[in-house]
């Protein structure tokens, strides 16, 4: 018998704030808080809408390159693709939401079967994107806002939030900060030692 829903519910959660981050293609940028539904590590096709937001920059830069570059570019190639990719939009959010599970904690990923290996999967791993599916299904099913992670870039935190499940009022705000990425940022896994650039958490 599938115990996953227990082991979901008896899990910590957590009220999140401040300010989070995501890019996404031009043509979209008007909607880039609506969430989707489609495949990711935290939904599917058929699924709920997801909205994927991060931090800090250096973590959503990062993920462009997972997602855009890492997938199809050899070593000497990832300069030249990063040059050429489709103008992005750089959104910026005010976030305050509650009720949502929190990854962060070893506790609560050992408590719903996960771990920071398939937290931090390659974006090509079919089997670890299904463990987090299935967490996220069953925390939507419990009504929960969404979920907090670490980041599959190992640099900050991902922030998941179902947008069917969210009230009103704790849909993030978009902040005025917009900027467009005519060509993608250094990657900062090229020089890791370098200070990442967080945003700061609202008091």
């Amino acid at each position: 018998m599938d115990d996953l829903p227990r082991r979901v519910a008896s899990a910590a959660t957590a009220p999140v704030e401040g300010l989070w981050q995501r890019h996404v293609a031009v043509p979209y940028a008007a909607t880039a808080l609506d969430g989707r539904r489609g495949y990711g590590r935290w939904g599917t096709r058929d699924g709920f809408s997801v909205l994927y937001l991060g931090r800090p920059l250096d973590s959503v830069v990062v993920e462009a390159y997972r997602h855009l570059i890492d997938p199809i570019a050899e070593p000497d190639m990832v300069a030249v693709l990063a040059r050429n990719i489709q103008p992005r939009m750089l959104v910026t959010a005010t976030v305050a939401v509650t009720n949502v599970l929190d990854l962060r904690e070893p506790a609560t990923r050992v408590g719903v079967g996960l771990t920071l290996d398939v937290l931090q999967s390659g974006t090509a791993d079919r089997e670890a994107y299904a463990a987090c599916q299935r967490v996220a299904q069953v925390a939507h099913q419990l009504n929960l806002h969404g979920l907090i992670a670490p980041a599959a870039s190992k640099l900050g935190e991902t922030l998941a939030l179902f947008m069917d499940l969210l009230p009103a009022e704790q849909r993030p705000m978009r902040d005025e900060t917009d900027q467009v990425w005519t060509h993608l940022p250094a990657d900062p896994r090229a020089n890791p030692g370098r200070h990442l650039r967080a945003l700061p958490d609202h008091q």
